[in-house]
């Protein structure tokens, strides 16, 4: 069995410095901060009032409004970041080798808003008054799903939920790099949630890219 080189073709950001990988970039280079005093809640007898937060964000751009009000917010930014690591690299849909084509993604702890949400909607007006659309609205496997609905992708899916997420990147190339190996698919679509998006391919050393 050959190796085979896992190669970044396009990638995707929504960051507290930029919805975008240019913009993003730009801010990082000038040294300009995301950090603002926290927009979501009174922070009055929290110690720490500050907090690193997206910035007009408009989540039309990449999904149905009345779908993005079903899930939690961490889906819509992964969505995006997702949506445009896979416009970057110009690759989109594989009908024809839709099965060899997998996604990636991660996520620190999932919907803890949606999850806290409904925890309150539970107590206060009891179990008839929750969603139907909790599940799926709010775990991580949902943004892999989405996506692989999106463009038809039937490859493996992965889904890592980890607190110290970023630090598990090299781990999950090497997730889906060994699923192109094992010739369980051809290409992965990568993603970590903070929200920033790699997409992956894999090249053979000796046939050049399996995909045009």
């Amino acid at each position: 069995m050959s190796r085979r080189r896992v190669v970044v073709t396009g990638m995707g950001m929504l960051t507290p410095i930029g919805n975008t990988v240019a913009s993003s970039w730009s801010a990082a280079i000038a040294g300009e901060s995301g950090v603002v005093l926290n927009p979501y809640f009174d922070t009055e007898s929290f110690g720490v009032k500050i907090c690193g937060a997206t910035k007009d964000f408009d989540v039309a751009q990449y999904m149905d409004p009345k779908e993005a009000r079903r899930v939690d917010g961490f889906i819509q930014m992964g969505m995006a970041a997702g949506i445009q690591a896979i416009d970057d690299a110009g690759i989109g849909a594989h009908p024809d080798d839709s099965d060899r084509i997998g996604v990636a993604i991660g996520s620190g702890i999932g919907g803890i808003q949606t999850i806290e949400d409904t925890h309150s909607t539970l107590v206060n007006k009891g179990p008839r008054r929750v969603s139907p659309f909790f599940i799926p609205g709010s775990v991580i496997n949902m943004i892999s799903g989405n996506l692989s609905i999106r463009y038809g992708y039937k490859g493996p899916q992965h889904c890592n939920c980890d607190g110290m997420h970023i630090g598990y990147t090299q781990y999950w190339l090497w997730r889906t790099h060994d699923s192109a190996r094992r010739s369980r698919c051809d290409g992965c679509r990568r993603f970590r949630v903070c929200h920033i998006a790699y997409l992956c391919r894999w090249f053979s050393f000796d046939e050049g890219p399996l995909h045009t």
